[in-house]
């Protein structure tokens, strides 16, 4: 669907747009020309007042007063603890082993030096996750662990890192025994910082699901969520972005909404039939 050139959209004021998901350093000179090249898509389409730089103070998954225009959440916490915030624009297709067209999924890593060769190798183990809403950090091993699980336990204990690249850390330092990756972390931590994996090892995959979503506010005009859906398309599969989107590991994006994500509720409601209702 292309919007009449002469519509003219009225954009509520102060929004903010952020990219938090895999903003590493040594990428976001290709986040922020991203931004302004979608910036420059929404102009044309007829939007204005647009905030032209990425907040990186805004905690990913928070749309705050409803003034999300842009961001990347996670797929487990649109039903859960972020439900009815947002609204789906796409999923993300990565360039990166472990994902395949729009899906994705984590691995579970070890030190390369380490006893453990198979997930039963863990039992009893530390295991370190990023956040405990995570799809790829909890919900995901969650589901992996689950057949495994005895009296609704297989960890000795887990620690919570904040983030991917802490978990990693953690488990290379001895801190933790394995942790859950996702897996677009893993090939953007391989591809930037190599020497973080120099002593990791990964026994397992979890199963997949949708990669974590570009998304804005729940509140905002149906006809807004069609224009960033529409320059959010274009933006990506332009050829001539291909040099922005490439060290981004971006391939493509496929146009859902929140119901393409119901399967990280079903393996949430598998685990828990299983026995395994918490990550222990």
């Amino acid at each position: 669907m292309t919007l009449a050139p002469e519509k003219t959209w009225s954009v509520p004021q102060a929004l903010f747009a952020s990219m938090p998901w895999y903003d590493l350093p040594e990428v976001r000179e290709y986040t922020d020309a991203f931004w302004s090249v979608l910036v420059a898509e929404l102009k044309a389409r007829g939007l204005s007042e647009l905030p032209e730089r990425l907040d990186r103070d805004v905690p990913y998954g928070v749309d705050w007063n409803s003034k999300c225009l842009f961001t990347q959440t996670c797929g487990y916490p649109i039903f859960t603890t972020a439900r009815s915030q947002f609204h789906v624009l796409g999923i993300p297709c990565y360039m990166a082993p472990g994902c395949d067209a729009s899906s994705h999924r984590s691995f579970i890593v070890v030190r390369a030096d380490s006893r453990f060769r198979e997930l039963e190798d863990l039992r009893g183990s530390m295991f370190a996750i990023n956040e405990p809403d995570s799809n790829s950090g909890m919900n995901l091993p969650r589901r992996l662990f689950a057949p495994l699980n005895r009296d609704g336990r297989f960890f000795g204990d887990r620690i919570v890192s904040g983030s991917h690249s802490v978990s990693i850390e953690l488990v290379a330092a001895g801190e933790a025994h394995a942790a859950a990756v996702d897996c677009v972390t893993y090939a953007l931590l391989r591809r930037y910082r190599p020497s973080r994996l120099a002593n990791i090892r990964v026994i397992a995959e979890t199963p997949p699901s949708p990669a974590p979503p570009f998304a804005t506010s729940a509140r905002l005009d149906g006809g807004l969520v069609r224009v960033l859906r529409e320059a959010l398309a274009h933006t990506i599969h332009d050829p001539a972005n291909r040099e922005i989107c490439e060290p981004l590991l971006l391939g493509a994006v496929e146009i859902a909404d929140e119901s393409t994500y119901a399967i990280v509720l079903d393996y949430e409601r598998e685990s828990e039939a299983l026995g395994y209702p918490v990550l222990n």
